[in-house]
């Protein structure tokens, strides 16, 4: 009859009593199967363990990344908003500027459509995925986000273009202004204006291309305008003149001087003194003949002057030369 049980011999030590222990068959096979089902009850518990650890390091990736992406979409969003406040600036500069404000529009709008994806929107988005693997939460709204960045970087670069050539023609136009004689050369009073006459010497008409203001003999004469001088000197019967260049075909005349006080080939601004009222040449007082020229045809210097009230009319005025 075969045995049913199992015997085991234990020897503690060389001197001591040999310890027989009998195991029964189905106990041995149910205490292997227990330490099977330990072992691997072990194994999935380490498996379980690494595999937890894993997906929390993953979500602590996918939260740091998507807070991350929030900021940065804030920013953008921000970004977005100062953009457009400087198209509207652009716009009104230019309104003000009285310049073509079509292209500027032109150039925006060329580059795509500002909302057709939103920082807000991007924003919900990555949020909504937070929980989702990171290969595939965020894929779509850094995509979208480098999308606007391009276009955002392409629209700046068109705005420093605008800007560019908004300064350029504001420069142009403060040039311009500057070399406008926009003020009257001396104070006093308008004795004789711009076009046809009567001679005080002839008593013919004639056209007279300049206007007369009357002052006291030594009242500095001032530039009305930038410019360059270019002539200083007697000339017949104006007497001591001043004749000054402003540039974009615009000059200046001043006849009848006491006194030049520039030199020809002398850069003046608005405001220098470049002479003094005097009676030189063919005059019946002292007095400044004071003429602007376009394109060197002369034109009424009272339709440029801002500041009016600095020579007062004389009713029925006649020429002092």
């Amino acid at each position: 009859m075969a045995k049913k049980f199992f015997t085991i011999l234990v020897l503690p030590d060389a001197g001591s009593q040999i310890r027989r222990f009998h195991i029964a068959k189905p106990l041995l096979s149910v205490l292997a199967g227990a330490v099977s089902l330990v072992f691997v009850a072990f194994l999935f518990l380490i498996y379980q363990t690494v595999s937890h650890t894993g997906h929390m390091l993953e979500l602590r990736q996918l939260r740091s990344l998507s807070s991350e992406q929030a900021n940065l979409l804030q920013k953008f969003e921000r970004l977005q908003n100062q953009m457009a406040q400087l198209r509207e600036f652009d716009v009104r500069l230019r309104t003000a500027a009285g310049l073509e404000v079509k292209g500027a529009e032109s150039a925006m709008i060329g580059v795509g459509g500002a909302d057709t994806v939103s920082a807000r929107a991007l924003m919900v988005a990555a949020l909504a995925h937070q929980t989702s693997p990171v290969g595939s939460s965020t894929k779509v709204g850094v995509d979208s986000l480098g999308g606007e960045l391009d276009r955002l970087s392409r629209e700046i670069n068109d705005r420093n273009r605008s800007f560019q050539g908004l300064l350029g023609a504001l420069e142009a136009k403060r040039s311009l202004l500057a070399s406008t004689p926009t003020i009257w050369p001396v104070k006093g009073w308008l004795t004789a204006g711009f076009g046809q006459r009567r001679s005080p010497f002839t008593g013919r008409k004639e056209m007279h291309e300049g206007v007369d203001i009357a002052n006291s003999p030594g009242t500095p004469i001032i530039a009305p305008a930038d410019g360059v001088v270019t002539y200083t000197g007697p000339l017949g019967a104006f007497g001591n003149v001043v004749s000054v260049n402003h540039g974009n075909k615009i000059s200046t005349f001043y006849g009848h001087l006491q006194q030049e006080k520039v030199a020809q080939g002398q850069r003046v601004r608005r405001g220098d003194v470049i002479g003094l009222v005097g009676a030189t040449g063919r005059v019946t007082g002292p007095h400044l003949h004071y003429e602007i020229q376009v394109n060197e045809v002369p034109v009424d210097p009272t339709k440029y002057v801002i500041d009016p009230d600095a020579v007062k009319y004389l009713a029925n005025s006649q020429s002092n030369d």
